[in-house]
């Protein structure tokens, strides 16, 4: 028995799947796809990797921002010690 996100993952992995063969058969003609698994698979690769680009990409701009977050409370703390510390 599948989990939700496993039935969420294999759903969205059905709907890739139909979006690969209908943008094949839209280029190439119907049937293509079905012809061409292979071009299907590579299809379906790539749109992965793009996925996995952009993902990363999300992952970064919201570790800069929590990092800039920090190093700025970090600037703030120290300004504020600096009369305990140096008089």
């Amino acid at each position: 028995m599948m989990d939700d996100r496993s039935e969420k993952a294999a759903g969205r992995t059905a709907q890739h799947l139909t979006a690969a063969v209908e943008a094949i058969d839209g280029a190439f003609g119907a049937g293509h796809a079905a012809a061409n698994p292979s071009l299907v698979a590579a299809f379906l690769q790539s749109a992965s990797l793009e996925a996995v680009i952009l993902s990363g990409e999300a992952v970064a701009g919201m570790l800069d921002k929590r990092a800039e977050r920090s190093v700025a409370q970090v600037c703030t703390s120290m300004e504020n010690l600096r009369p305990r510390l140096f008089g």
